[in-house]
């Protein structure tokens, strides 16, 4: 039978990208997490991961592992909470805009889910000014917004730099305006970005507008417009550009959490820790 503690050291690898944060990830030395490794290794009878200076590579046995090991660890976990009553079982609402839901939501539900199986998510989308009016009328419990003025309540979990970024298609022809793909007028991003361009030498001009945030990036992967993401959400089929096509640099984002007033439920309080600790994780990675 395969133990559930080294199917654990394994997945905290895999989701972390090297030994030594997964020994954090799990409370264990690396030395620890190593013999899980060899010996699911040595039980299996085939290599999971190729080692590459203090990272790790998975062997295609290794990537066929890692669903195996995600529901056996959810069903050890559910059975615990289901038969001890030990678990958490509620609901809890979650708020956040669609761009960040596309960037960090998978990662924060993998790492709630794995800890807390029975509980109930139920996600709402939107921009984070009204995100906010829902927190505080508690429609929702808690929400990842973009800090702004006049925000109460923000407990800051990332800060990174906003950058212009397009497909590595975009190219404008020379002297003319740069389109621009952007968000609604609410649009926080936005609005950086408008207060940057004011009186900026090289003109630009509103190529596209959508509250939607799958709807502006499709514009800006298909090499029609640039737009203004923090570094962390540009992925490997965008590329950032600036000063080359004349364009001003931009300040940083603030990423948080606010919560409903009131004393936080037992659910809240675990999937606000699976927010930081993904949104940690996913700014370990290096940016594509």
């Amino acid at each position: 039978m395969l133990d559930t503690d080294q199917l654990r050291s394994f997945l905290a690898i895999v989701d972390s990208g090297s030994f030594t944060r997964a020994g954090e990830r799990v409370n264990k030395t690396q030395s620890a997490v190593s013999m899980h490794v060899r010996r699911l290794e040595e039980q299996l009878g085939c290599a999971l991961f190729v080692r590459q200076g203090r990272s790790a590579r998975l062997t295609a046995e290794g990537e066929r592992l890692i669903e195996f090991a995600r529901r056996m660890i959810q069903v050890e976990a559910g059975a615990m909470a289901a038969i001890s009553r030990k678990g958490l079982n509620g609901a809890v609402r979650l708020g956040i805009p669609d761009d960040y839901a596309e960037a960090f939501l998978a990662g924060i539900l993998t790492q709630f889910n794995r800890r807390h199986p029975l509980v109930e998510v139920a996600v709402v989308c939107e921009n984070s000014v009204e995100l906010s009016a829902q927190v505080q009328a508690r429609a929702i419990e808690l929400a990842l917004v973009t800090d702004f003025e006049g925000l109460r309540g923000f407990e800051l979990v990332r800060e990174e730099p906003l950058l212009w970024v397009a497909s590595k298609r975009f190219k404008p022809p020379d002297g003319a305006p740069i389109p621009l793909a952007l968000g609604s007028p609410v649009c926080l991003w936005g609005k950086v970005t408008e207060e940057a361009l004011q009186d900026w030498p090289r003109p630009t001009r509103a190529l596209f507008f959508s509250k939607n945030y799958s709807a502006v990036i499709t514009v800006v992967r298909a090499g029609l417009a640039a737009t203004a993401l923090p570094v962390g959400m540009v992925g490997e089929d965008l590329q950032p550009i600036g000063a080359e096509f004349g364009l001003p640099s931009l300040p940083s984002t603030r990423m948080g959490l606010i919560f409903a007033p009131g004393r936080p439920s037992a659910e809240t309080t675990a999937l606000a820790e699976a927010i930081r600790g993904a949104m940690a994780e996913s700014a370990a990675r290096p940016a594509a």
